[in-house]
């Protein structure tokens, strides 16, 4: 198994047009940032897999665990009015994830806990009034993992929002 890929990176390190990640970012950093210090973007990730491997010619770097470099403009758009309005707590957590959600309308939100693999554990729908509403996803008969937790917004005449939190579950 490890001839093919070593045999797909020397290809690819012949090639001088060829970039790690020239059609964007590939990594999402679900639990991180980015902060800028003296002109340059430094990206900083939580609780990621210790760094396993690294291969690298002149124009490439494959690194397996840790976030990848990109020179790129490209944004990825998020929905700030929906995480503004969301709480998702506590996280890590042992037995149940309290999902909140400040309205000013009615509608519904649709929570989807995936494990790694994107199979879906939990289908969780939240009924939505104006003011505050609460939610609870039980957690507790779950193995300790990482999991994802993909919650949609439908209200009325607008469109749907979403957005993604990765979830730890301990003991």
């Amino acid at each position: 198994m490890k001839k093919p890929v070593l045999l797909i990176l020397l290809a690819m390190a012949g090639s001088a047009s060829i970039r790690a990640q020239s059609a964007g970012p590939s990594t999402l950093n679900a639990a991180g940032g980015s902060t800028v210090v003296s002109g340059n973007e430094f990206e900083w990730s939580v609780g990621e897999m210790a760094l396993v491997s690294t291969f690298s010619s002149s124009s490439i770097v494959v690194t397996q665990g840790v976030l990848q470099p990109f020179d790129g403009t490209t944004k990825v758009a998020e929905n700030t009015t929906l995480r503004q309005q969301l709480k998702v707590f506590p996280n890590p957590a042992t037995s149940v994830v309290n999902v909140e959600y400040t309205s000013a309308t009615h509608g519904t939100i649709s929570c989807r806990l995936l494990d790694l693999t994107g199979k879906v554990i939990n289908n969780t729908t939240i009924d939505i009034k104006p003011g505050t509403n609460n939610g609870q996803i039980d957690v507790s008969p779950l193995a300790c993992a990482t999991y994802m937790l993909e919650v949609s917004l439908n209200s009325g005449s607008s469109t749907s929002d979403r957005t993604t939190y990765k979830i730890q579950k301990l003991k």
